[in-house]
């Protein structure tokens, strides 16, 4: 599945008080959801950032292997702060219209889990 990208227009508040006036999250999915909603496998990667897991977990994820996208539906998306996709210090702020480089907050694991809670509350 190609690389996806939620966009959230609105302010998110970081844990040290900044906030972002946008947020972008990266991620892939794999496989259907079914009917009931309950074939869902979120898998958090190791801080890698690549949400590609058929990339990077290939022992595991894919045909005929114990998370096989024929069963369930797959969802990885990559942490704040990455260069894979999601909002980080290469994506542009809209205060300079520049990147923000050094300029991007730092973010911690409470703000990545929120990003990710936010993008499985939008349906993503």
């Amino acid at each position: 599945m190609a690389l996806q990208t939620y966009q959230y227009a609105q302010p998110f508040e970081l844990e040290s008080g900044q906030v972002l006036p946008e947020l972008d999250i990266a991620y892939h999915t794999y496989g259907t959801l079914n009917a009931a909603g309950d074939n869902v496998v979120w898998v958090c990667h190791a801080l890698t950032a690549n949400a590609d897991v058929a990339d990077w977990w290939a022992g595991l994820i894919g045909e005929f292997r114990v998370i096989d996208p024929a069963k369930y539906f797959i969802v990885c998306a990559n942490i704040i702060g990455s260069c894979y996709g999601s909002s980080g210090p290469l994506s542009i702020n809209p205060a300079t219209g520049t990147p923000y480089y050094f300029d991007f907050p730092q973010v911690t694991i409470r703000d990545m889990v929120k990003a990710h809670r936010l993008l499985r509350q939008h349906g993503h």
